[in-house]
């Protein structure tokens, strides 16, 4: 094999491979021997078809899979004669197959990224600053009212009751942009708990203040990037006569039921039914839960932290290629989440090419972090095992409600998405390793409920 290797930039390497004549004459000849084994041909017994009329029916080119598997085989010797590591799928000019000889040597050339010599500093004993949270009473209150809330009855208010937030109204709504109808702006019958903020911004403050049976306008601001615009809106001035800005939209609106929610009493029952066997166990359970919901978050927000300091204080350049990798899976990810909440892909304002963009920066970060981390976990001897695979084939499913082996089958089937995978999760357990490897100075001590 002759093997010259050029740098095109400081990540960048071109690989002039050359496999001899003498291998790929040998390959053709055994693939022929091969085909005379597999097919039939009238008057020739198996295995005894001359090799001129072979050529004839199957010219030397049509052996893609025995090519493919010797470019492959010599990429792989290239890689271990040269030393490089890549990063990414290479780039792979295969144009002198097309003219492909017996007795000739094969030319072809790969291109590719490599990594960047890492060097990791000072990332054990970090000093970090955490959160010690305390849970206020108010807060478990909440909490055991939410519990209560679904155990609860709906009462209807007196008919001169004006809606006040927390009320659940039931509502018919039309919607108006620029005097023409909203696509998918109108419902029948939707019920509404005012405070929820499930209704587009604006909307929900609107109803208050007003009575059962009563038809009025509600004016409301409209998403941004809504129907695929740059938002250019305003909040409007209450009772103002001028023209509403573009972006907002003007519903007709009626309230046909208004009803407040009775929570019921902490009973013996719902306690049993929530898995306790006391009030106290159970407002201990709910204090628990939340404490353990906060910590978790402050866990998270303290590891994005570590992130964004290993970038910072280890600077390394990240490859092109693993950028342009991150940045496609970071657009697929917000493609599937657009999905999974049931709106098309075109109504949902998202534009791919505006967001490469505004992501690559980003894309950009998340690699040397990947880099970094990588590092530290060859130093630490971490390693991602098929179980830490199978955990988040399980972890994948669940939130997008599939079946873990049909998740499982789709990302083996494909290598790209295994190789980020992996590298998200060994990414994940060498923070483990530098979080718990911290040293916590506990600041003075805040309410989790800001």
């Amino acid at each position: 094999m002759e093997l010259v290797v050029e740098e095109l930039e400081s990540l960048k390497r071109k690989l002039d491979i050359t496999i001899p004549k003498e291998v790929v004459t040998e390959r053709i000849d055994n693939a022929y021997k091969e085909l005379s084994h597999q097919i039939k041909m009238p008057g020739f017994r198996s295995g005894k078809i001359p090799r001129n009329i072979l050529e004839k029916q199957v010219p030397i080119q049509s052996f893609t899979n025995m090519f493919q598997e010797l470019l492959q085989e010599y990429y792989e010797k290239a890689l271990r004669e040269s030393g490089i590591v890549p990063v990414g799928a290479p780039e792979i000019d295969n144009s002198d197959f097309q003219n492909v000889k017996k007795d000739n040597p094969l030319k072809f050339s790969v291109t590719l990224d490599i990594k960047p010599e890492v060097k990791v500093n000072n990332y054990k004993g970090l000093k970090v600053e955490k959160v010690d949270i305390r849970i206020p009473d108010e807060e478990i209150q909440t909490a055991v009212d939410s519990i209560l809330a679904t155990y609860g009855t709906h009462e209807h208010h007196e008919d001169d009751h004006k809606a006040e937030k927390g009320d659940y109204l039931t509502v018919d709504f039309e919607g108006f942009h620029d005097g023409e109808p909203l696509e998918n702006g109108n419902a029948k019958d939707m019920v509404i708990r005012i405070g929820d903020n499930k209704m587009i911004k604006g909307f929900e403050d609107e109803l208050i203040g007003h009575v059962l049976g009563e038809e009025f306008e509600a004016k409301a601001l409209l998403p941004a990037n809504w129907n695929n615009k740059i938002s250019r809106v305003r909040i409007p001035v209450p009772g103002s006569k001028d023209k509403l800005p573009e972006d907002v939209a003007v519903f007709n609106v009626k309230i046909k039921e208004m009803k407040k929610l009775d929570l019921p009493n902490l009973t013996d029952d719902i306690i049993e039914k929530e898995g306790f066997d006391s009030a106290e166990s159970f407002r201990r359970g709910v204090k628990t839960k939340l404490q353990s919901m906060y910590e978790q978050r402050e866990e998270m927000r303290i590891k994005e932290e570590i992130f964004n300091k290993l970038v910072k204080d280890n600077p390394i350049e990240a490859p092109e290629g693993m950028v342009k990798s991150e940045l496609k899976f970071m657009l697929e990810g917000m493609k599937f989440q657009i999905e999974q909440s049931g709106m098309k892909l075109e109504d949902s304002g998202f534009d791919e090419e505006k967001a490469k963009d505004e992501w690559h920066d980003k894309a950009e970060s998340n690699c040397k972090g990947y880099l970094l981390l990588e590092n530290i976990a060859s130093l630490e001897d971490i390693h991602v095992s098929q179980f830490d695979l199978e955990e988040e084939f399980k972890s994948l499913a669940s939130q997008s409600k599939q079946k873990p082996d049909d998740v499982k089958n789709r990302m083996m089937a494909n290598p790209e998405v295994i190789k980020h995978t992996s590298s998200k999760i060994l990414g994940r357990k060498s923070l483990d390793f530098i979080y718990s490897n911290c040293e916590f100075n506990f600041v003075e001590t805040l309410t989790a409920k800001k």
